[in-house]
């Protein structure tokens, strides 16, 4: 009987083994970080496109893969801030700002601030209150 009882535990040890590993291995958001140590577990999806799209040569090669792809994470499986503004690099229209051109503030996108809409972000605006519509210079000052 105790016998039997030690091969029971044994073999049912055994048939949750592969269950453990698979469920720790995870990684629903495709990122290469597991799930149960994924700090960022909603990692953005690269954008994916036909292999025979006209423009292939020009866009990230990872896009014309077959298969689900994040964006490249850190080792907590959070994404990357290149330029460190707040914003991570899927949502960030401009992922290499200097600390000089976020000295104004940043946009929404992780663009310089351009509080005026004349041309000239805020970093560079001598002239930061032009109104809507006004030509300006490569200052930001009407002419």
């Amino acid at each position: 009987m105790r016998l039997s009882y030690a091969v029971f535990i044994f073999l049912f040890s055994i048939t949750l083994s592969p269950l453990s590993v698979a469920v720790s291995d995870a990684d629903n958001d495709n990122d290469g970080v597991a799930d149960n140590i994924d700090k960022c577990p909603d990692t953005a999806q690269l954008k994916k496109i036909s292999p025979d799209f006209r423009y292939a040569a020009a866009v990230n090669p990872d896009r014309l893969k077959p298969g689900a792809q994040a964006y490249p994470v850190d080792k907590d499986g959070c994404e990357f801030d290149s330029d460190g503004d707040g914003v991570v690099n899927s949502k960030d229209y401009c992922p290499d700002n200097t600390t000089i051109e976020l000295s104004k503030g940043i946009a929404v996108n992780g663009c310089p601030k351009h509080s005026d809409s004349d041309g000239t972000p805020d970093y560079r605006d001598k002239c930061p209150d032009t109104p809507r519509g006004t030509r300006t210079d490569k200052d930001g000052c009407p002419f």
